[in-house]
């Protein structure tokens, strides 16, 4: 009952995983598989002009070594889909069988994943998001190499207006689509910026304001 489509978007979206197939599961049996790839597989076997089938069995104590899975299959995939011929080298579908404890698997070529290292495993960071789009960028390249985000946004009113504010949430929520969840910190700093502007000069606004957020 699990809606597949949502379950590979949201699994292509988590830092760690470099691939994922999508696989229909069948009792270990020769006419089960055969069957389950030709089915579970129509709409890409009737686009491409050649496959190729390749098999893996974990579970050695299944009859059939690899080679003789991926005659039986091809075999017939060919019969079921007259049109197509095998290409072992630069085939259009990979059609691929794996024999494993609990069931054969099925599915075609693995599908890239977002790549990099789980978050959480490189450490936790603070990120300071505005509403421009350097910060949201630096947030997903950060988590993709492990690194756990604590955003901050420092809001000013009313020279940051509740809208800016409003953009950094829908800005993180994109960021947390890979990321995951995430706390944001939302610091009032109207006070200190205009302490900073009325006791500091105004070429070093800029740098002493920086200074306070890191500061914070």
């Amino acid at each position: 009952g699990a809606d597949l489509e949502e379950a590979a978007c949201r699994v292509a979206k988590i830092f760690g995983i470099s691939g994922f197939s999508r696989a229909c599961v069948v009792e270990k049996d020769m006419d089960a598989i055969q069957t389950a790839a030709a089915a579970y597989l129509r709409a890409p076997l009737e686009q491409a002009a050649t496959f190729k089938v390749e098999a893996k069995r974990s579970d050695k104590g299944f009859p059939l070594g690899s080679p003789e899975i991926c005659a039986q299959v091809g075999g017939y995939l060919l019969e079921q889909y007259p049109h197509l011929r095998v290409d072992v080298h630069h085939p259009d579908l990979l059609v691929m069988v794996e024999i494993r404890d609990f069931g054969a698997y099925i599915h075609a070529a693995q599908q890239p994943g977002a790549g990099g290292m789980p978050v959480g495993t490189g450490g936790r960071a603070a990120l300071l998001i505005s509403g421009g789009i350097d910060s949201p960028v630096a947030g997903y390249m950060m988590a993709k190499r492990g690194v756990e985000l604590i955003p901050v946004h420092f809001a000013s009113p009313p020279y940051t207006s509740e809208r800016a504010e409003e953009k950094v949430v829908s800005l993180l929520e994109q960021v947390a689509a890979y990321a995951g969840r995430m706390k944001l910190r939302i610091v009032p700093f109207t006070h200190i910026q205009e302490e900073i502007r009325r006791a500091c000069p105004e070429e070093l606004f800029t740098l002493v304001m920086r200074r306070f957020m890191m500061r914070i």
